[in-house]
């Protein structure tokens, strides 16, 4: 197994009519196209792909990974989508156009290096290190999503500018229906609550309240949420009758 093969043009006839039909199903004007962690192995055991790259005076995997991801541009650009790409499109030195946008996965102190270079390279941005709502902890971990801000990295009022917002991820090694709804919420409640909030208003406090309310409001409504603090409970858990009422 391994990265799709870049040099067949069935590739792209098949990347046409799946991305045709993706734009039929969902109206956002935002496609994902993906690129993180792309293994050049596969690329480099295939001995057609090692014909075809001396073939286009191509010695670097990265460059076959730009053809690839310009052509995949390309095709959803002609659907009248935008897109974005994670950012080891850009860390590999893949030249997309302007208007691309990066998505940011790496966390820590190399989250604020990677913002501030995509930034000054004119590109926009989107942060998802933060807010990796699968990670198995303990406790209150709510607070650090709170907490992150997706403009804290050194760089000028203009970059800062290029950051679009960030988003929740839930990814899947450890999720399955049984457990996706509580893991999800309520904390991407208070992920959006950070991302759609003035700067000002950081008081962990205050979000803590909000968040068990809401948090209490989906168990009403008979989502599965998990508890945000504890030992906490919710009144519609006890009250049969507030428990079937619609809020």
């Amino acid at each position: 197994y391994g990265p799709i093969n870049p040099i067949l043009d069935s590739t792209y006839t098949f990347l046409e009519s799946l991305y045709k039909e993706i734009s039929d199903v969902f109206p956002d004007q935002y496609v994902h196209l993906g690129g993180d962690e792309v293994s050049f192995a596969c690329w480099k055991s295939n001995p057609d792909i090692q014909k075809w790259m001396a073939a286009h005076n191509l010695t670097d995997y990265a460059k076959l990974e730009e053809y690839y991801e310009q052509r995949l541009i390309d095709i959803v650009g002609k659907l009248g989508k935008s897109y974005l790409v994670w950012q080891e499109i850009f860390d590999n030195g893949v030249k997309v156009k302007e208007d691309t946008v990066i998505s940011v996965w790496i966390g820590g102190s190399k989250m604020k290096e990677e913002l501030a270079n995509i930034t000054a390279a004119g590109y926009k941005a989107v942060l998802s290190a933060c807010w990796y709502l699968n990670y198995i902890s303990y406790g209150e971990d709510w607070v650090k999503y709170y907490q992150c801000d997706p403009q804290n990295f050194t760089g000028t009022a203009a970059q800062k500018s290029l950051v679009m917002g960030g988003g929740a991820s839930v990814w899947g090694e450890y999720v399955d229906g049984t457990n996706l709804i509580s893991t999800m919420w309520p904390r991407a409640s208070i992920v959006g609550e950070r991302l759609w909030s003035e700067e000002t208003v950081r008081d962990v406090s205050d979000a803590g309240t909000r968040l068990h309310n809401n948090r209490c409001r989906l168990v009403r409504r008979g989502v599965p949420a998990e508890p945000t603090e504890g030992p906490s409970y919710c009144i519609p858990e006890y009250d049969p009758v507030l428990l079937h009422q619609t809020i």
